[in-house]
């Protein structure tokens, strides 16, 4: 059983990379994403990224959950997102939330994360390396429990990545071991539908993370709609950002234009 691995942008995707050592034939191509194999600390891992937005994560976390099969040789036995993330209430910069339930709908409804996986991330101590801001250090903390929220402003539509367009809006990571100039990903199906659907909405960014969520992201909520669709376990991990720490995954500032530099999961 592998764990598969998300994260929505390059950088996010690159930190885990950093962390994964491929398989000699790493590559799996499926719907036209690219799926990574490999393993962190001897765990076997599929590493994606999905891209930004709900639609996205949504899309990619389908296509994951019907190439690696049990019927096949891969098979998913857990799915961890890792990524930044808008910290809000109690978590401050730098710091790592494991949320214990997920909504999509601004907290009419939740749905729990996998509780052995929980418990798990409750015994990990991890080493997380001190922040400053604004002048002061800061130790960041880890929070499990509490909730998290997903959203996005782009009306149902999937968010354009752009070819070759840096560490956030880019359509590989640069440490993919199939990255090319040449890659498009999503670019020409997605941004006609985009540019008359969403772009708009997307003038209408949130300036600040909802206090009642410890982290808020773009695309948590629905990689885990599909995971417990599938009855696969899922957690994620969320760092607001400004650290870099070595337990085991985080990610994703709250606007659906994120420009922070994200941590790097644990290895």
């Amino acid at each position: 059983m592998h764990t598969l691995v998300l994260s929505a942008f390059p950088a996010e995707a690159d930190a885990v990379l950093s962390h994964t050592t491929l398989d000699r034939d790493p590559v799996v191509v499926a719907d036209r994403r690219h799926f990574y194999l490999g393993s962190i600390s001897g765990k076997k891992v599929i590493v994606a990224m999905t891209g930004i937005g709900l639609v996205n994560a949504t899309e990619t976390t389908e296509a994951a959950l019907a190439q690696f099969t049990r019927a096949s040789s891969i098979s998913v036995g857990a799915v961890v997102f890792s990524g930044v993330a808008g910290g809000g209430g109690r978590v401050s910069i730098g710091d790592v939330a494991v949320p214990a339930r997920w909504t999509a709908d601004n907290g009419t409804t939740f749905h729990p994360v996998d509780a052995g996986m929980l418990a798990a991330t409750q015994t990990l101590s991890p080493a997380l390396k001190s922040v400053k801001y604004l002048g002061k250090t800061r130790q960041p903390q880890v929070f499990v429990g509490g909730d998290g929220s997903s959203y996005d402003n782009h009306n149902g539509q999937a968010f354009p990545c752009i070819p070759n367009g840096g560490d956030v809006f880019g359509c590989q990571p640069r440490r993919a071991p199939d990255r090319s100039l040449l890659y498009t990903g999503n670019f020409f199906q997605a941004t006609g539908p985009w540019l008359r659907s969403a772009l708009i909405s997307n003038l209408n960014i949130a300036s600040k993370s909802d206090p009642a969520f410890d982290a808020s992201d773009n695309e948590t909520a629905a990689a885990q709609a599909v995971a417990d669709a599938h009855g696969v376990p899922f957690l994620a991990f969320r760092t607001d950002p400004a650290t870099r720490f070595t337990c085991r995954a985080s990610r994703s500032p709250s606007s659906s234009t994120r420009r922070s530099r994200p941590t790097t999961p644990p290895g």
